[in-house]
């Protein structure tokens, strides 16, 4: 698999992506991308991460400074206190200026919280105690069972070992930082873990966000497995709440996501503009193109890097820009 390595001597910006860089939904909570590399192969990805995929020809690693500028400038532009939330198509503990990074994020003024998501498999005492020191207020802890196949069979992986993660759970819960387990709930293969899962973040003192199973088009989709809706969902969700003790239903609670000015769209749907190649794209068969500081996704493009062709905008929703030959 190629890697491209994303600096401001690229030329390639940091919005426009869904896989790299800075997404903005329009709240307070902006999420920063910096890898698309992932050292495990989950069943149940909604990305279809990992060395083995099928689909990806290319990984992104964005150079440390040029993304903290990026986030400088947006938060400036929202003109309240932000959560920049490190979170990956990957997994963000395999970039190796992490640490860096969230140093850095806390040194902008206006970025008031710093979190990060994890599946915990590259951390160790070390790297949790650097991130405190660095000022990382919450981790989202991804365990998806605790009994050792199971795990092992979700992360589709033979070297996943559960005790490390559990180990280090119970580590970072006595840290200043803000622990919170998150296990996708996958009917008729973990239904039995999840319980088991909520009572251990209790033991240990963290809070749970359970995760609902979902398919999309380039996830990698089990067999068999049943999509439920919310309404089914947290039904279930209500059921192991009141067994548990534990709250796990926060659509009324914690109340940290707020509305927040977004930044103004370059492009609209079936907008035809010109863009130059600067990169091939994430899935097989698209390349990257770049237009008024903005990336474009451009499906079925044989183009070459250095050309300058006419693209069709197809998808354009947070600034998350796909595209057509024109």
């Amino acid at each position: 698999m190629e890697v491209f390595h994303i600096m401001k001597e690229s030329g390639v910006p940091l919005i426009g992506c869904i896989q790299f860089g800075i997404i903005d939904r329009g709240t307070n909570l902006i999420q920063i991308r910096p890898t698309t590399v992932c050292n495990l192969q989950c069943l149940h990805c909604s990305t279809c991460a990992g060395e083995l995929s099928s689909i990806h020809q290319t990984d992104y690693i964005v150079e440390v400074n040029y993304l903290l500028d990026y986030v400088k400038e947006i938060a400036d532009f929202k003109e309240i206190g932000i959560e920049a939330n490190i979170d990956s198509v990957g997994e963000p503990t395999t970039y190796s200026q992490l640490i860096s990074l969230v140093e850095g994020l806390k040194k902008i003024s206006r970025v008031k919280r710093v979190s990060m998501q994890t599946n915990g498999t590259l951390l160790d005492e070390t790297k949790i105690n650097a991130l405190e020191k660095a000022g990382l207020d919450r981790i989202n802890l991804s365990i998806n069972a605790l009994e050792q196949q199971c795990a092992k069979m979700l992360s589709g992986t033979t070297t996943y070992a559960i005790e490390k993660i559990m180990r280090l759970a119970e580590v970072i819960s006595k840290t200043k930082i803000e622990l919170w387990i998150c296990p996708v709930w996958i009917p008729k293969m973990n239904d039995k873990e999840i319980p088991e899962i909520i009572l251990f973040a209790k033991k240990i003192g963290a809070k749970v966000g359970i995760q609902k199973y979902e398919e999309y088009r380039h996830s990698r989709k089990i067999k068999k497995v049943e999509t439920l809706n919310w309404w089914k969902f947290y039904k279930q969700i209500n059921v192991w709440e009141k067994e548990t003790g534990m709250k796990l239903d926060y659509r009324k609670g914690e109340g940290q996501i707020t509305k927040a000015k977004r930044i103004p769209p370059a492009f609209k749907k079936n907008e035809k503009i010109y863009v130059d190649i600067k990169a091939s794209g994430w899935l097989k068969n698209q390349m990257i193109g770049v237009a008024k500081n903005r990336c474009v996704t451009i499906n079925n493009c044989k183009a070459e890097i250095g050309d300058k062709i006419s693209v069709r905008i197809i998808e354009d929703k947070n600034e998350i820009y796909l595209a057509e030959k024109s």
